[in-house]
């Protein structure tokens, strides 16, 4: 198993889960998953950038839906278009599945999602706004303050992935 590279960004009192992401390197390839806000709502996808690190151009797939076996898109600077094909090797999808379940219990919770009443609680306690996404509370002692949005990164992890994605991803989250 690889150990997964994590960015999460939040702003508390603004969006909320502005960006939540896993990614495994696999040779010059990157492999991943993502959540985050994009006005209300909160879009989540699968994730392949084919030749990322490679003197080839980088070409950025994601999933349609938050499904690895789905349908799938390539994206451009002209925008979207479905591909026939999943990015992704098939021997990597259930790996995937097995880290985004994981990444997913670790660091959020939904708020219609039974079993989180805890969580919704200690949020609430704080003054912090349950969302449709929210971080758990455990979590937060992790995250590094900034002005009005506060982020972790984990040990090692190449944040140029979050800087490439954010240029192209269906979240409003960007990072400079």
């Amino acid at each position: 198993m690889i150990e997964p590279h994590v960015h999460v960004a939040w702003a508390p009192y603004g969006a909320g889960v502005l960006c939540a992401a896993f990614w495994l390197v696999q040779g010059r390839h990157v492999y991943g998953w993502f959540t985050g806000a994009r006005g209300a709502a909160y879009p989540a996808c699968f994730f392949a950038l084919e030749d990322y690190y490679a003197d080839d151009e980088t070409v950025f797939y994601r999933s349609a839906q938050n499904d690895v076996h789905g349908p799938w898109l390539i994206v451009t600077a002209d925008g979207e278009v479905p591909i026939e094909h999943e990015p992704v090797p098939p021997e990597l999808c259930a790996e995937l599945e097995r880290e985004q379940d994981a990444f997913v219990h670790e660091w959020l919770f939904y708020r219609d999602e039974p079993g989180h009443a805890d969580d919704a609680v200690e949020l609430r306690e704080r003054g912090i706004p349950l969302r449709e996404v929210n971080l758990r509370p455990k979590k937060l002692a992790k995250l590094q303050s900034g002005a009005d949005v506060e982020t972790y990164t984990s040990v090692g992890a190449d944040l140029n992935v979050i800087v490439f994605l954010s240029g192209r991803w269906p979240l409003d989250y960007v990072v400079r």
